[in-house]
């Protein structure tokens, strides 16, 4: 049978690792380089691992690793404030916040988005997954196709309307 009361240390795993793809959201929209992204939430997990013992396991874990992650990213750009383009902490923090909204929204735009996906006809999704999944460039699409650049970026931009105010429409019923 197992244990109804998990040790604080299993539940810290247990939310670590639920909320992994969602403080990496949130490490992906502070920072537009992906390896640095990459790098901030490997520390933040780390910093989040040493402090385990400071969090409290009956308080909600994700606004405490927030807050972790944020002075990861501050140290992130503190340090890397000998580059020619770095942001005031004040703009930081104000990114942040808004990366914190979105990233909790996470989950529910996700489904919503499978929800979208599912309502595009077979070579609208097809043309999605060769650039988005599999990484091609439009204009080897384009080429593949046989359809011209434009048509095939012109293509891509209306997907991306639909699939948009699709998720929209979603997220709004799911609050109604």
């Amino acid at each position: 049978m197992p244990d109804s009361n998990p040790s604080p240390d299993l539940r810290f795993v247990e939310a670590l690792t639920r909320y992994q793809p969602v403080l990496s959201a949130f490490c992906h929209a502070n920072l537009a380089d992906r390896n640095a992204a990459a790098e901030v939430l490997q520390e933040t997990n780390l910093k989040l691992w040493k402090k385990s013992g400071d969090w409290d396991p009956e308080t909600e874990f994700l606004p405490w690793a927030f807050a972790v992650a944020r002075f990861t990213i501050l140290s992130h750009f503190r340090d890397k404030s000998r580059d020619r383009l770095v942001f005031d902490p004040d703009v930081v923090e104000s990114l942040a916040d808004d990366a914190e909204r979105v990233a909790t929204e996470l989950p529910e735009r996700r489904e919503a988005l499978g929800v979208c996906l599912g309502k595009l006809g077979a070579e609208q999704r097809a043309l999605l997954h060769a650039h988005y999944v599999d990484g091609r460039p439009l204009r080897e699409i384009a080429r593949t196709t046989r359809r011209s650049d434009s048509a095939v970026k012109m293509n891509m931009l209306r997907l991306r309307q639909v699939l948009s105010d699709c998720i929209q429409r979603e997220l709004g019923r799911a609050e109604a």
